[in-house]
């Protein structure tokens, strides 16, 4: 949702919410209602209607407390309410270790907190209201996410799906394998997601024979298989199962080696998998492994809740970070700019430094931009021109948020300044230099506790923190085929190797300031590795959790085997495998494919 949409649903969000505050008897807080509602908004969509409103469950009764309690408890001790705050803040920071739809989800939660805290209210307001406006806002956007999503519940996960399959990088098909199993997994698109894995082991397998044998027939021909692919997720993103779906336009060529011919068959195979689920579209569901879900949060966060996690230590940073924030905001009790420097502090906070550097320039650039814009307001029109303009800027700066952040940026200086200096009757020239000079310490505080490098940790460069991951990955794979062949596995030994293979996850993409950057290619390696890697654990996981056979074993023994390395793992599948089996070997497979590129990749680098 970008753009026309975003902004249409910011209108109805503001307007219904701050209406239906007054109607009900908010009085003053029904503006507070309005605004946090923007920010419960940006966690409630992002995933397929049944998963955001299962997410919801527990988030509205969280947001509701992390706005109204800090500030009920700030009229009695001030001291305790930035206490809570800071909690608040410390597990906002942890929530995107659970993974990607989850760093919305902590954005919305620690800047609601921190807003409903500073938010100055015009008047007084009783506890009651106070609590009542986050109660509201969940409560619209609770609705309005039913509305937006009643009619195709499921389009997210078929979108993720589709772009899997277009795109077959292993960030879009963790995405999709994670929506599929949030939402109500069905049989038709089980079978594109597992075809979609084949598909993705197999072209990773055959790049690797290209080079290897040099031979421009196996390039022709996985470049006809992306065409073929591409066409066929144009079916996948469909609402209703397409009826002039083309057969697949197989090209195999001639006279390859036996292992290389049977990976093209493979390929072909996997994309005609692919067009009979998407055509037929059996709705029925999949028999999900009962715990699966559970199983995943409890290894991600085992990772997340240890000193060795980076995300961990950033979620430390990050509470001091606010914690200094609020306390220098304690000594200007009553200022209008409060909620925009709190905001500002924690929203350049990011897990690696390089992108702590980057939000600090679009939060500090945009504002510079903005004041220019909003001088030349001061100079060309009369002064009462400075609200509506505020309104204006509020709604464009929403609808480019995530496009144009510095220009959202820029667009919050003229709401903040204009709307405060026309309600609270000030001088806007002073408001604006005030409001840069809190950007200004907002990045200042920010970059301090970002930047600071935590004693006694250690500081991994790109390859060594890879080869951790891979060695930890791989040696709770080796205790997972066991235990599928029935041997004596100690289940500490398991837990203990989930929880250092989650954190060796973790320490792929949040690194320890003063740790040698890696270079762009790397970058993008270290991501698609800690994707596939997660991935692994999920599905080794996945496979305690159904009654084990010698077949599954042999695959998983295969994959720590060949686990980073450039050599192509041809996963094994047992010929009596059921299809749900077929599905998490398939997974395994294109996740090692996914892992053996990222090695390359670091070793190109």
């Amino acid at each position: 949702m970008k753009g026309p949409g975003l902004l249409v649903v910011v209108l109805v969000v503001l307007g219904g919410v701050s209406g239906l505050g007054f109607l009900v008897g908010l009085g003053n807080a029904a503006i507070l209602a309005a605004l946090t509602a923007l920010f419960c908004l940006i966690a409630a969509v992002g995933g397929p209607l049944w998963a955001d409103l299962r997410l919801q469950a527990w988030f509205a009764p969280a947001l509701i407390l992390a706005v109204g309690v800090p500030r009920l408890l700030g009229a009695v001790s001030q001291w305790a309410a930035i206490g809570l705050l800071v909690v608040v803040v410390v597990v906002a920071g942890l929530l995107p270790a659970l993974g990607a739809r989850f760093v919305t989800v902590g954005l919305g939660l620690g800047m609601a907190s921190l807003f409903g805290y500073g938010f100055q209210l015009t008047g007084t307001a009783s506890a009651g209201q106070i609590l009542g406006a986050p109660a509201l806002a969940v409560g619209v956007v609770l609705l309005l996410r039913v509305l937006m999503g009643a009619k195709d519940p499921a389009k997210p996960t078929r979108e993720a799906l589709a772009d899997a399959l277009a795109t077959s990088t292993s960030e879009t098909q963790e995405r999709a394998a994670r929506l599929w199993l949030a939402d109500r997994p069905r049989r038709w698109t089980a079978g594109v997601l597992g075809g979609t894995f084949r598909y993705r082991a197999a072209t990773g397998m055959l790049e690797i024979r290209r080079k290897r044998l040099d031979n421009p027939e196996i390039g022709e021909t996985l470049d006809a298989a992306r065409e073929e692919a591409a066409r066929l997720a144009e079916a996948v993103r469909a609402a209703q199962a397409p009826e002039d779906v083309e057969p697949v336009r197989r090209k195999e060529p001639a006279e390859l080696p036996g292992a290389t011919a049977r990976l093209v068959t493979a390929l072909w195979d996997s994309l005609e998998t692919i067009r009979t689920a998407a055509t037929e579209r059996d709705e029925s569901r999949v028999d999900v492994p009962k715990g699966l879900r559970k199983e995943l949060r409890r290894i991600e966060l085992s990772g997340a809740f240890s000193w060795q996690s980076p995300q961990f230590r950033h979620a430390l940073r990050c509470g001091l970070g606010v914690a200094l924030a609020l306390v220098v905001a304690s000594f200007r009790p009553g200022d209008p700019l409060t909620v925009s420097f709190l905001l500002g502090t924690f929203a350049i906070m990011q897990p690696e430094w390089r992108d702590s550097l980057s939000k600090a320039w679009q939060r500090i650039g945009g504002s510079l931009g903005g004041a220019v814009v909003l001088t030349l307001a001061l100079w060309l029109l009369p002064q009462g021109f400075l609200l509506p303009i505020g309104l204006v800027a509020l709604l464009g700066g929403f609808s480019v948020m995530r496009t144009r952040p510095a220009v959202f940026n820029g667009c919050m200086v003229l709401m903040s300044v204009g709307m405060n200096a026309t309600t609270r009757h000030l001088d806007p020239r002073y408001v604006l230099v005030e409001y840069l000079l809190l950007m200004v310490l907002a990045g200042a505080i920010a970059l301090l506790f970002g930047f600071a490098a935590i004693p006694g940790v250690p500081k991994p460069g790109p390859a060594e923190r890879f080869a951790t991951a891979v060695d930890a990955t791989r040696a709770l794979l080796g205790s997972v085929g066991r235990k599928l062949r029935g041997e004596d596995v100690d289940p500490r030994t398991l837990g203990r190797e989930f929880r250092a293979a989650a954190i060796a996850h973790h320490g792929l993409l949040a690194a320890e300031p003063g740790t040698k950057e890696p270079a762009l290619g790397q970058r993008d390696a270290l991501e698609n590795a800690a994707e596939a890697l997660r991935g692994l654990s999920v599905t080794a996981s996945s496979l305690l959790l159904r009654p084990g056979s010698a077949g599954a074993a042999d695959a998983v023994e295969e994959a720590a085997q060949k686990l980073g390395t450039s050599e192509a793992a041809e996963i094994p599948v047992p010929r009596d495998a059921d299809e749900e089996q077929r599905l998490v070997l398939d997974t395994i497979a294109a996740d090692v494919v996914a892992v053996g590129e990222a090695a390359q990749a670091l070793e190109d680098g």
